[in-house]
């Protein structure tokens, strides 16, 4: 058994939720060290400094360090007490800025995909939660290095090449669909943010409500300022439709998921899609895009009737004319499908991971 030490510089939302998951079911003994809770963009600056602060100073043994993106990892080992041992660091990348979708006023984080980069350059062993992550990677960081230098390019391939898919980890106990009655319940529980594409779904739900389709609505998330307009124009347009919205306590959060009947998305912009595996798994229908990682956490044979093409508001038409019954005919496969993605499954694969790390470096 090791002794581990999670850096995370981000401790809110799934980055929280993979943490204390992993530590709960994990083998070994993992502490976190967080970053500031002033605010996100402080926290990144602040967090190479502050964490190697914490492991200069620290009496207790550490035998592998784990470092969440965002973070600027080559400057947080360069900071390290060169007296003293430097433990084996995994790197795992919740999301990287190559494929992240341009902001509001154009134009994408330069400066973060130099530190993915060097990040990536300077972890013994480098995780991602899904193929698709993993594929965007390899298709597009070895060219954005060879523009940073010349040559390096080939390195960061083969570097790359040996990168680790291991999904995140789904707290399924406590789950349980309930019996429900009355409208058919939609389901929103992402960030109002522009990569999540608000807009769209809120353009959806206003069409087919003046269509005269009956629904419920749980509209969650954090409401960013990106998707301040989205949000409110919903609560405007249709109040009378919104059974709970922004955001919520945890048990609120997971009585919503256990009470819906569609889970949908209109992300441009997912590397795992924690929040909809967490709806499933509650036993809400998929209604998502045939893009980005959703296609890895829903049934193959079932994708034609989970991952649309067109747009939600298609989609969301054909299915909110079927009754109950028909909509979650498939419920028994995406259950028993989601069920791989629980904490009790994937943590022994993080733990091996750790175990060939550290077997590698000893």
């Amino acid at each position: 058994m090791a002794n581990v030490l999670v850096l995370e510089p981000w401790y809110q939302g799934s980055h929280r939720s993979w943490v204390e998951g992993w530590r709960s079911n994990s083998k070994h003994t993992i502490d976190v060290v967080t970053g500031s809770d002033s605010g996100w963009r402080r926290s990144l600056v602040t967090a190479p400094s502050r964490f190697a602060e914490a492991i200069n100073e620290t009496s207790q043994p550490i035998d592998a360090l784990v470092a969440s993106t965002p973070i600027d990892l080559a400057t947080l080992l360069g900071l390290l007490d060169r007296s003293k041992y430097r433990p084996p660091t995994l790197l795992y990348m919740h999301e990287s800025q190559i494929g992240y979708p341009a902001g509001p006023k154009g134009g994408q984080a330069y400066r973060a995909m130099i530190t993915d980069w060097n990040s990536i350059m300077s972890a013994d062993k480098v995780v991602v939660a899904t193929q698709f992550h993993a594929d965007l990677l390899l298709e597009h960081m070895p060219s954005f290095a060879d523009g940073l230098v010349e040559g390096f390019g080939t390195k960061t391939r083969s570097l790359l090449e040996d990168l680790h898919v291991v999904p995140v980890g789904v707290e399924t106990s406590g789950l349980h669909p309930k019996v429900l009655s009355g409208p058919i319940r939609v389901l929103w529980n992402h960030r109002w943010s522009h990569d999540k594409n608000p807009g769209e779904f809120v353009h959806a739900m206003t069409i087919l409500a003046a269509e005269g389709h009956q629904f419920e609505l749980y509209a969650l998330g954090e409401v960013e300022r990106s998707g301040e307009k989205s949000y409110r124009r919903l609560q405007a347009q249709l109040p009378e439709r919104i059974r709970v919205s922004g955001t919520q306590s945890k048990e609120i959060y997971r009585q919503a998921l256990c009470s819906s009947d569609l889970v949908v998305s209109t992300a441009q912009h997912e590397f795992f899609g924690l929040a909809i595996a967490e709806a499933i798994a509650a036993g809400a229908r998929p209604v998502l895009p045939n893009r980005l990682a959703y296609p890895e956490i829903i049934p193959e044979n079932l994708s034609s009737q989970f991952l649309y093409q067109g747009s939600l508001e298609e989609a969301l038409r054909s299915t909110l004319t079927q009754s109950r019954d028909e909509i979650h005919r498939y419920r028994y496969a995406t259950l028993e499908h989601i069920s791989r993605f629980s904490w009790s499954n994937v943590a022994p694969k993080y733990d091996l991971l750790l175990d060939e790390m550290l077997a590698a470096t000893s």
